[in-house]
């Protein structure tokens, strides 16, 4: 099939690994995918119980959150904010539930709208408050590729594949995890806060060098799928692409 050997979306490569970081995880997890792409991460001398494993694919915990929590989000909405306030280090602000009214109202204005609607309808929102709420729709709208629950970490992954790493894509996601380990961390089913660890998937000559590249991976997948197998071609083909001229 010739658009494997043209296919350049990092989401195509992404849902192969999640298929195959799933194999061998009941039988013997010791020697599973996962135990081999865990190896990489950017974090030294971690033994692993493989404690309450899941992983997850495009995850939008915060805006899922949201929707399952309406129409009783003012709570939850509010710890956001104030995490979101302390990580741009604000201090004065209005919370979400202080916020004039539609804008604080889930029926009227969806929470990645506030700093647009607020200006539509002529709500004086501060410096600070549009920095925020402008930092809240980024969390809504972004979706990191990858995110693994493991003993007492919560791993999260952004992956390119031809495109270079964006250090400000980074930074949200670091920040993104943040909320979650702290306001999210029982429903993602922790008993206490995790450890965070944002680690990167990329093509071996990306700059920055990604802490584990798809040629790994695919040696890694080698090991566990015949080479008639969709995974196995797929990566097979994103490799070839990769030695390719540019």
């Amino acid at each position: 099939m010739l658009y494997d050997d043209y296919n350049r979306e990092e989401r195509a490569l992404c849902s192969h690994l999640f298929r195959l970081l799933h194999e061998k995880l009941v039988t013997d997890c010791y020697n599973s995918p996962l135990s081999r792409v865990l190896q990489f991460l950017p974090i030294q001398g971690s033994q692993f119980s493989y404690h309450g494993v899941k992983i997850f694919a495009e995850v939008a915990l915060i805006r899922d959150a949201y929707f399952a929590r309406k129409p009783n989000v003012r709570e939850f909405m509010d710890k956001v904010v104030d995490r979101i306030a302390s990580q741009e280090g604000i201090t004065e602000y209005r919370r979400y539930s202080e916020l004039p009214s539609p804008l604080n109202d889930p029926d009227e204005t969806h929470p990645k709208k506030i700093g647009y609607k607020s200006k539509k309808l002529s709500v004086g929102l501060t410096k600070a408050e549009l920095a925020i709420y402008g930092c809240l729709q980024g969390m809504f709208n972004a979706k990191p590729d990858l995110a693994i629950t493991i003993d007492n970490k919560l791993i999260v992954y952004e992956a390119k594949f031809t495109a270079p790493f964006n250090a400000a894509q980074l930074d949200r996601t670091k920040k993104i995890a943040d909320v979650w380990a702290n306001e999210l961390f029982e429903d993602l089913g922790f008993d206490e806060k995790p450890q965070v660890v944002v680690s990167t998937i990329g093509a071996k000559a990306s700059k920055p060098e990604p802490d584990l590249d798809w040629e790994t991976v695919f040696e890694i997948q080698k090991n566990f799928y015949p080479t008639n197998d969709r995974t196995y071609i797929a990566f097979e083909s994103a490799s070839r692409l990769l030695q390719s001229p540019k």
